[in-house]
């Protein structure tokens, strides 16, 4: 509750002991006396400072609760509100608009909160994780700036300003992330990395957090790791039907190792889980699937899930030697990023395993040589892995409005280059819909590279990443820009996201 609240409820207390106080005194001063004179007394002196003390003290008190109604911690116009979103398919038209709404009202709520004399940083920081939780953003940004902090979400991979903060309370909401953190708030001249639990109304999760010094302060990202939400279905997340149904049957392989590579935020550990949910359902309950991940994302109640916790040794490369002897027949490792990782994830492939894991890797024939860079010999990595994919996330076209557009001269000399054929295209218009913006969520682009014969012949005479993927495509795999140029000519997205977001 804000000062004003505080102190308005006390003078309305005051009022009222002030009332109660004049009655007694008068009552008791009225003397011995007939009925009616004690009567008309009572009506004349005794009531009026009551009459008048609770009257008063009913206004301050009305008046209170007008000021904790008007400037309120948590403004129930927003709470009340919940639209459900999909991280990665494309999403209801209605629910995006409530999203871009709730965003622009979560910012005149926090303006509101930001022009007192002395902001509630707690409160503010509650509703900004709130407000994100709600929109189902994926990051959120306070970026220091010199005429003040900006605070932005990340939703479907556009930034969205939220507010630009006052810029003299920008190191006390960095102090609460750092808090909230368990990071050392002295500390203001080196990167520090951290994350916390948070509960919402739409769910547990876990927030990354990353502070880095800049020129105007330290700048914070909040990366946001949702573990109550539900598990994605593979059918949903853009496959096209002819590569859906080649990955379904390399999933059906008793081993191997399945890797998964693009850049942060492309939607790859969403890939995974829903690979292992179509293995769980095609396979039956009784399957041991057992992941190490950092965070657990996903709480699944038939999987053996494992938290890695880096600041006490427990790391990756521990947690799936212990997981090795738990016996499963699925693992899935949410990152391989050193070499320890990385020669176990082989031998784990190698010895009856099916293994899934990710990678950041700029292709899928992209992921072979940077395994060997960590030490990974190339006849265990050929021998034991069994197809790697690749995948970036575009902005999806708004259906109600989309129109035919004509290739732009720049375009048309791009896909000239790709050696990709012209044809029809569409772009954005913008509709109540789509809230004017032309885009409704976001979908996946895929390439997917088996590994075959000649491919393992080229992974052992470690071969340069370009001559894997034209052997790749001769045989047959559809690379992830003409697969992103496919999507646009169906309109699901444009042809000028495809070229933002893979390149070409």
């Amino acid at each position: 509750m804000n000062r004003a609240a505080h102190l308005l409820w006390a003078l309305a207390g005051l009022a009222l002991v002030a009332g109660l106080a004049s009655w007694l005194h008068r009552h008791a001063s009225l003397g011995a006396g007939s009925s009616l004179e004690l009567g008309k007394l009572y009506l004349q002196s005794a009531m009026s400072p009551l009459l008048v003390g609770t009257v008063s003290g009913a206004l301050v008190l009305g008046l209170a609760s007008v000021a904790v109604g008007a400037l309120p911690n948590k403004p129930r116009a927003f709470v009340s509100r919940k639209p459900t979103l999909s991280p990665l398919a494309v999403v209801n038209e209605d629910v995006h608009t409530a999203a871009r709404e709730m965003i622009l009202e979560l910012g005149r709520h926090l303006r509101v909160m930001a022009r007192r004399p002395e902001p509630d940083i707690i409160a503010i920081m509650e509703l900004l994780m709130e407000g994100a939780m709600r929109v189902v953003a994926s990051d959120v940004h306070i970026h220091p700036l010199e005429e003040g902090t900006r605070i932005a979400f990340r939703v479907h991979g556009m930034l969205e300003q939220v507010i630009v903060f006052p810029r003299e309370h920008h190191s006390r909401l960095v102090n609460r992330v750092k808090v909230l953190a368990k990071l050392p708030l002295y500390q203001l001249d080196k990167p520090q990395d951290g994350h916390f639990p948070l509960s919402s109304q739409d769910g547990p999760a876990d927030i990354r957090v990353s502070i880095l010094p800049t020129n105007h302060g330290e700048a914070v990202a909040l990366r946001i790791a949702r573990s109550g939400m539900k598990l994605p279905q593979l059918a949903t997340l853009g496959f096209p039907e002819a590569l859906l149904e080649r990955y379904q049957q390399i999933l059906a392989l008793p081993q191997g190792l399945i890797l998964v590579a693009g850049a942060t935020g492309s939607g790859k550990t969403t890939s995974l889980y829903a690979s292992l949910g179509h293995i769980q359902a095609s396979r039956g309950q009784l399957t041991r699937i057992a992941t190490i991940e950092d965070p657990i994302e996903f709480d699944v109640p038939l999987f053996a899930q494992t938290q890695v916790n880096s600041e006490q040794g427990f790391t990756f490369a521990q947690g799936l030697r212990a997981v090795l002897r738990q016996d499963p027949n699925v693992i899935m490792v949410g990152e391989i990023r050193d070499p320890e990782t990385a020669r176990t994830a082989i031998q784990a492939g190698l010895s009856g395993h099916l293994l899934l894991s990710t990678i950041h890797a700029n292709s899928a024939a992209g992921a072979f040589n940077r395994l060997i860079e960590m030490g990974v010999e190339p006849f265990l990595l050929a021998s034991s892995t069994a197809a790697t994919l690749s995948q970036r996330l575009v902005r999806g076209l708004c259906p109600h409005c989309r129109t035919e557009q004509a290739l732009t001269p720049e375009d048309a000399v791009r896909l000239d280059a790709a050696g990709i054929a012209r044809g029809v295209f569409y772009g954005p218009v913008g509709c109540e819909r789509c809230d004017g913006s032309g885009y409704l969520g976001r979908t996946a682009i895929y390439e997917m590279l088996p590994v075959t014969p000649a491919i393992r012949d080229a992974i052992n005479a470690k071969v340069p990443s370009a001559r894997i993927q034209e052997i790749a495509v001769r045989e047959g795999m559809v690379p992830l820009l003409a697969a992103g140029v496919e999507r646009a000519r169906t309109g699901a997205t444009t042809l000028r996201e495809v070229f933002r977001v893979v390149g070409g």
